[in-house]
């Protein structure tokens, strides 16, 4: 068994692959701080719970844009699995080549996105991915990855007007029943969820306009359930889509499942 680390920047992503088939996958909260014993601490009881022994897994693949949350995986790998890490990076083969000024700063978690594309979907694709950041990885026919947008997430969105505003709280994240509102808490909803949604739109009609042609249009991220029902754009939700693609890049660079 193949068990997949997605450390973004607010959650990550736990996934464990039999061959391949994600049998279970879990979220937690990002912290940088956590220790190798309070890794296990979270996962072990979980494994139990799964009736899996943690001696059925076999590797472990790190994707992770939190850099200092990674020597912790590391030590959890070594020490409570004994087995080595294997890391997601842009000097490893993934699928396809980075058509991009600066191939060392692509995300590995954009590296994934790409290689599930390459794989499953129908090219030039456009993955969306809804997290503390929202991104858009585009992969054209070569297969290549041609780089996207980066933008604020929604939860950022909604924080910093709630931080840098004398008066305006933080909301939740939910859509009110109407765009003009009528009270403060769901004008901000309104604003940020649908004015969110148009810059979704805008911003895949952009890229498709420089692509000449479109294939498959993706959402993933812990905020893409959300928004997927509320687009004018038509597109697929498919929420694991990280940890399938970080699958595929540890079978591609080991030749095991």
């Amino acid at each position: 068994m193949l068990l997949a680390i997605d450390v973004g920047n607010s959650q990550t992503s736990y996934g464990l692959f039999r061959n391949e088939t994600l049998l279970h996958h879990w979220r937690a909260v990002t912290q940088a701080s956590r220790t190798a014993d309070e890794h296990a601490a979270f996962l072990f009881p979980l494994l139990q719970q799964a009736v899996i022994p943690s001696s059925s897994i076999h590797h472990v693949a790190l994707c992770s844009v939190v850099p200092n949350a990674d020597y912790a995986h590391l030590v959890f790998a070594r020490d409570y699995l004994k087995l080595p890490l294997f890391k997601i990076h842009s000097g490893i083969p993934f699928g396809c080549r980075l058509n991009v000024d600066t191939p060392g700063e692509v995300g590995a978690d954009r590296l994934a996105n790409a290689a599930y594309a390459v794989k499953y979907l129908k090219l030039p694709a456009i993955v969306i991915d809804l997290g503390t950041a929202t991104t858009f990885d585009v992969i054209s026919e070569g297969p290549s990855y041609e780089g996207g947008v980066i933008v604020p997430g929604l939860q950022m969105a909604v924080e910093a007007l709630g931080v840098r505003t004398a008066k305006l709280p933080i909301v939740d994240l939910k859509f009110p029943q109407r765009v003009i509102a009528k009270s403060t808490i769901e004008c901000i909803q309104s604003g940020v969820l649908y004015g969110y949604c148009d810059l979704i739109d805008g911003l895949i009609d952009r890229t498709l306009k420089e692509l000449g042609k479109g294939g498959d249009i993706v959402l993933t991220g812990g905020v893409a359930p959300l928004l997927h029902k509320h687009l004018r754009t038509s597109t697929k939700l498919l929420p694991n889509l990280t940890l399938e693609g970080m699958f595929l890049i540890h079978k591609e660079n080991t030749q095991t499942t």
